[in-house]
């Protein structure tokens, strides 16, 4: 499946309803959606138009092809004008409702209780001397990681926002990366991207906690997920795999050693 063929597919409904011959693997790829998360999204068959008809959820299976929340067609012409995949803006609610773009050029910074610093491939140097970081998923708590700090083992961070721009992913390849995600099945699979010989996945002693209680967790993220729950992940995700099993729900690591 090839998500820039189907997004395209996507922005033919923007205008109106498209002959199945056009959009016939998006169709393919939306049914499988609809039963996996039991809605009901297009309608159409061979020969005929087919026609959106459940906006909400259409937008939601295009943000979980793309890794990038959307909820109106502009946010696809928006993910095609970037000139690559990460520099395309994240929106979202909650803590991330406010745009973010991250740039292939730049790798973004931040020693404990110093500002973050933007870092070009010219300038990357500086760091070469450093071997360890953390590397931190949403931009909301790495801007405020200094009132966690002392629970990771670098005091050096490193923005994602996501799965990492090509300059920040290439960086990290040599480096020894624990890895601060959110705590559901998008972060393992963002954790999983990363090649590299050293690399762990932060887990609280006290994981289950937070999961145990409702007002922390999310389990309207988990359904929108759980279609792409694998049956197989590396051993060290074992604990979360569980959690996220047992108690149908995710976590966003910005409720990580907030309550």
């Amino acid at each position: 499946m090839n998500p820039k063929k189907l997004l395209a597919q996507a922005l033919l409904f923007e205008q109106e309803a498209p002959v199945y011959s056009k959009v016939k693997e998006l169709f393919s790829a939306v049914k499988k959606y609809e039963s996996e998360n039991g809605v009901f999204v297009l309608c159409g068959k061979r020969g005929e138009r087919v026609e959106l008809k459940n906006r909400e959820a259409f937008f939601a299976f295009v943000s979980e092809l793309s890794s990038v929340a959307m909820q109106k067609f502009e946010d696809i012409h928006n993910y095609f004008n970037a000139a690559t995949r990460k520099e395309n803006i994240e929106f979202g609610g909650d803590s991330k409702n406010r745009y973010t773009k991250v740039f292939d050029g730049v790798v973004l910074v931040k020693k404990k209780g110093e500002p973050p610093q933007l870092f070009q491939k010219e300038t990357l140097g500086m760091l070469e001397n450093i071997a360890r970081f953390v590397a931190v998923e949403n931009a909301e708590t790495f801007l405020t990681i200094d009132a966690k700090a002392e629970h990771f083992s670098s005091e050096y961070f490193v923005y994602l926002g996501g799965y990492g721009n090509s300059l920040t992913r290439s960086f990290l390849e040599t480096k020894e990366v624990e890895f601060f995600l959110d705590y559901d099945i998008e972060g393992m699979h963002i954790y999983e991207s990363f090649a590299m010989q050293n690399k762990t996945f932060h887990m609280p002693s006290d994981l289950e906690r937070y999961f145990s209680v409702n007002a922390y967790t999310s389990q309207k993220l988990y359904q929108k997920q759980r279609g792409r729950m694998k049956q197989n992940y590396p051993k060290e995700l074992e604990v979360l795999v569980t959690l996220i099993k047992k108690y149908a729900s995710v976590l966003e690591q910005e409720i990580i050693y907030e309550a």
